[in-house]
């Protein structure tokens, strides 16, 4: 660890004393307790691997619940901090307030687009409509019926790309699938409900839904629940979440916000920063579905096959997963 850190140094245009004293980074997130065991657990993971690897120090701002997040965002940027990473694409509209007021934070959106119009914002967005395919495709070749579920936290352009890229990947195992929806609710609450998640999934169930993929972020956890009580099958989201309940965990959707946390941490710490739009998918090994000892006897040996050649398709551009747009 110290080799990586002393690496990092190295190669950085900064000495090591100006790298500690001129990189003071701060990770503002938003949950309804300090992780979730889906998207701000990765967010940690990836925070804490630059700490231990490289030697980063870094604070995290969790916003309370009911705030004003343009006001907790302004108030953090004029605490002397350099960098901010705002998860969530909440934080869009805040940023886009805030930025060219302060020209000396530079802001990095995981999982929000900022228009590039600033040299100090930058947007690190996931093609998650590559990554929700595959699942798809595990659902439509796996589920007991014709029927597939999905439940997003909210209804915005981010969990509909989720949704869109599900119904594809079904569609492409099994043309006759039809798939319900059902969002948990309309406001940031969404996302930390999961006795709410857990009441639409059984009625999805009761509906002749096999399989549901929960797109919900700590509300997820209901809907897998739900799966385990009534015997059927769900399909996690943002980290494995597989050995929650083994064996009704068909299995996971993993989206890498660590790895999208780490590179700005690194990137940030090493002067190697830049303003912009990033897009990550399944080629920049950002997303994938997860397969373990928790679910290997449940996704059989031909499936698996089946969605590594389309992984590979998409790979090299032959299968085009279309993504939402917003009428």
């Amino acid at each position: 660890m110290r080799l990586i850190a002393l690496l990092f140094l190295l190669i950085s245009p900064f000495s090591a004393a100006l790298a500690a004293d001129d990189f003071r980074p701060v990770i503002i997130y938003e949950t309804g307790e300090d992780g979730d065991r889906a998207f701000i657990d990765m967010m940690k993971k990836g925070a804490q691997r630059a700490r231990s690897e490289v030697g980063i120090d870094y604070q995290e701002a969790r916003l309370p619940q009911g705030s004003d997040r343009t006001a907790f965002i302004k108030q953090v940027a004029e605490s002397g901090v350099t960098h901010i990473i705002a998860v969530g694409f909440q934080n869009v509209v805040p940023v886009l307030a805030l930025a060219e007021q302060h020209p000396e934070v530079k802001f990095t959106v995981i999982d929000g687009i900022v228009p590039p119009l600033f040299q100090n914002v930058q947007s690190i967005v996931f093609k998650d409509q590559e990554g929700a395919f595959l699942v798809g495709m595990i659902a439509g070749y796996l589920s007991p019926t014709n029927k597939i579920g999905f439940i997003g936290g909210m209804d915005v352009p981010l969990i509909n790309n989720f949704a869109l890229g599900f119904f594809q990947g079904a569609r492409y195992a099994n043309p006759d699938v039809e798939m319900l929806r059902d969002n948990v609710g309309d406001t940031p609450l969404a996302w930390s409900n999961p006795e709410r998640a857990k009441t639409l999934a059984k009625k999805q169930f009761n509906n002749g839904v096999g399989v549901i993929f929960a797109a919900a972020g700590g509300s997820s956890v209901g809907v897998l629940e739900a799966a385990e009580e009534m015997g059927r099958f769900a399909i996690g989201v943002d980290t494995n979440q597989n050995g929650l309940f083994p064996g009704t965990v068909l299995s996971s959707m993993v989206k890498r916000v660590d790895k999208a946390v780490y590179d700005t941490l690194t990137n940030g710490f090493s002067g190697r920063w830049e303003p912009g739009i990033k897009y990550l998918g399944i080629r920049e090994n950002a997303l994938d579905y997860a397969v373990d000892v928790n679910n290997k006897n449940l996704v059989t040996k031909q499936v698996i096959d089946k969605v590594e050649d389309a992984k590979d398709r998409i790979i090299r551009g032959l299968i085009v997963v279309e993504s939402y747009e917003p009428m």
